[in-house]
């Protein structure tokens, strides 16, 4: 018999999560780019994150309103790889993902290995991911998605896994922060769970269903 699917490790009848996900794809058609104001990104780092990626994704997120937060294992200002230094707003333990609605995580090795050696670090994006939020890397961080289990889009642009903007040469910072934010404007991307034949399928859910999209700040 096939296993029901599941919502933050709760089985959930599939009509109502298929209800969902069309009525929040419908809620996301109608929102402009406005609405950035209201949503908070978290930039998950460590020391010796490439500084220059970080400054031009978070300028292109600014500028459209977002909240940006750097999140990382420590309170103190991060190295960056080219002598600059990033102030830190929070501790990944005191701020984990369900508070954010969005994840960019910025290249430079040193970063990218506390992060993949950090559990923590892992399961910030991880969770990220299971609960539709969308999430950018650039350059090393790319590989770390991968290692994750994340479906990476072959090229910016390319969203095969909707939510989804890398760019591992990290050579079209501007254009993945903009992939970013439309990406973040469409909120959660349930779809992402669901095999392409079930997406494309008509709904036709039971009147004696109800339900409602709102879960939050998860």
């Amino acid at each position: 018999m096939k296993n029901p699917p599941q919502l933050f490790g709760i089985p959930v009848d599939e009509s109502i999560m298929a209800l969902g996900m069309l009525q929040a794809d419908q809620l996301a058609s109608g929102i402009d780019a406005s609405s950035l104001s209201t949503r908070r990104v978290a930039v998950l780092a460590g020391d010796g994150l490439d500084e220059c990626q970080l400054n031009e994704v978070r300028r292109v997120l600014e500028a459209n309103g977002a909240h940006v937060d750097v999140v990382s294992n420590r309170s103190g200002p991060l190295r960056g790889v080219s002598g600059g230094q990033v102030d830190v707003d929070h501790h990944w333990l005191d701020m984990p993902s369900v508070m954010f609605d969005a994840v960019y995580i910025p290249g430079g090795h040193g970063s990218v290995e506390t992060l993949r050696q950090d559990p923590d670090a892992l399961t910030f994006m991880q969770q990220a991911y299971e609960h539709g939020k969308s999430l950018a890397a650039t350059g090393q961080a790319v590989a770390l998605l991968e290692e994750l289990g994340v479906a990476l889009p072959d090229r910016v642009g390319e969203g095969t896994s909707p939510g989804i903007v890398t760019d591992h040469d990290a050579q079209a910072l501007e254009r993945v922060a903009e992939e970013f934010v439309a990406a973040i404007i469409k909120d959660r991307h349930w779809r992402r769970h669901e095999p392409a034949e079930a997406a494309m399928a008509p709904l036709m859910p039971s009147s004696s269903h109800q339900g409602s999209t709102g879960l939050g700040p998860i």
